[in-house]
């Protein structure tokens, strides 16, 4: 293993990536802002997501930020020169991710049983859309159609003006948490594998990480059924049978989601000028809160106070009314101000696209900017870890086979035999 002037803690290390979208390029990400060789192998054309928001031949906006760090390598792996090339590639790597639909990798030679044929010490992970077993095991999953699935789009409980059922737009989140589940997986193989010598296939899906994304809520306990749940299994097969629509289901299951105590001290308000998220878990900062607006709450003051009670339900709705009022009355920087002054912790509600100008987020190089090999600049999110032992170097995300020739120089192929394989359109 490297020591502690190393360039990041998994410098020596490396990885294949055969991912596309966002799951498997971003895990692929994470390991290379730790150091890790990430040779992200894509088809000639490149892989879909470069052509997604394209604003020159073969880069897009949604590419850049999770692509950054690694290197593009164009294989056209239909033709037994790539394959051979792959063969020469795998015995040197230590890891490979795949989000790839199962027999797809198999038809690509991408698998777990072809490359661990040719590197038994390989550690495979595999992404899948839902798991292998059961009877969606071979779908595709897109994080959307997930949300769907696994419950987060009624749990959000929004509803469009036009009465359609929201999605969660500001993140892929299910996506996001897939790949630092994957990145993990390649992290314990490697441990496991200075152990045993062998490496492994290790599994993860977008249903496990959406359900383990809800586990607050998902978690049963037997004989103590949650309200939610309760309403579920009596309330909804009688608003179904009564012919309920979508929007009256959702209505009446949010009454029950969230609890009249959170509906007052852990949401966002409207301001004067704008909206303020207050986060007030705590029972002391509700406390302080309470103590700063002069306002009485027996739910929060009063040990063993009844919430469930007629009387707790006419104080939430008071209590609620009255948060409301106040903070429309005063603008966002007079609340941040005063609240924080109280040890109450709340933020004004911004927009993305202020982020990368944000104080806090360059003091900590959360943001950061690079330089692209086709001569652009694009400022996108840094690491989302920082080593004191050393970081690798800052690189942008890879153009179109940009490292093409120097890993198949690195796999022992000659100017010649690189420059044939390009001219033969095996590889690019």
């Amino acid at each position: 293993m490297p020591g502690p002037d190393s360039n990041g803690p998994l410098s020596g290390l490396r990885v294949l990536g055969f991912g596309s979208f966002i799951a498997g390029p971003m895990a692929g990400q994470i390991l290379a802002d730790m150091g890790a060789d990430v040779i992200k192998i894509e088809p000639i054309e490149g892989e879909p997501w470069r052509h997604q928001a394209e604003f020159l031949p073969g880069e897009s906006r949604v590419f850049l930020p999770l692509n950054r760090g690694v290197r593009s390598v164009c294989l056209d792996l239909r033709r037994p020169e790539a394959q051979a090339a792959l063969t020469r590639i795998t015995a040197t790597a230590d890891a490979a991710i795949s989000n790839h639909r199962p027999d797809t990798a198999s038809k690509l030679g991408i698998d777990y049983e072809s490359l661990s044929k040719i590197n038994p010490r390989l550690v495979y992970v595999e992404v899948t859309g839902y798991g292998h077993k059961g009877p969606r095991g071979d779908m595709p999953g897109f994080d959307l159609i997930m949300q769907g699935f696994a419950g987060v789009v009624t749990a959000e409980g929004k509803v469009t003006p036009d009465h359609q059922p929201e999605v969660v737009w500001s993140s892929s989140f299910i996506d996001f948490s897939t790949a630092y589940a994957a990145a993990g997986a390649v992290m314990a193989g490697v441990i496991a594998r200075q152990r045993t010598g062998r490496g492994q296939k290790c599994e993860t899906s977008l249903f496990a990480n959406a359900l383990n994304m809800q586990c607050m809520r998902v978690v049963r306990l037997e004989g103590k059924p949650t309200a939610a749940q309760k309403w579920h299994e009596e309330q909804l097969p009688i608003l179904k049978a009564q012919g309920a629509s979508y929007e009256e289901q959702v209505d009446d299951y949010k009454k029950l989601t969230r609890t009249a105590i959170y509906r007052t001290y852990y949401r966002a308000y409207r301001t004067k000028d704008g909206a303020l998220c207050l986060g007030t878990l705590a029972v002391p900062a509700r406390l302080r809160l309470l103590d700063f607006l002069g306002l009485k709450d027996p739910r929060v003051q009063q040990p063993g106070f009844d919430e469930a009670s007629e009387e707790g339900k006419r104080v939430a709705l008071e209590v609620q009314a009255e948060f409301e009022h106040r903070f429309a009355a005063q603008t966002t920087d007079y609340w941040f101000r005063e609240l924080r002054a109280r040890d109450v912790p709340c933020e004004p509600v911004r927009f993305t696209e202020e982020m990368p100008y944000d104080e806090q987020a360059l003091a900590n190089d959360y943001v950061i900017t690079l330089d692209h090999a086709d001569g652009f600049r694009f400022t996108a999110p840094g690491p989302i870890i920082q080593f004191s032992g050393g970081m690798p170097e800052r690189k942008p995300s890879p153009g179109l086979g940009q490292h093409t020739e120097g890993v198949l120089a690195e796999a022992g192929y000659s100017q010649a035999e690189i420059a044939a394989f390009v001219r033969s359109g095996a590889a690019r």
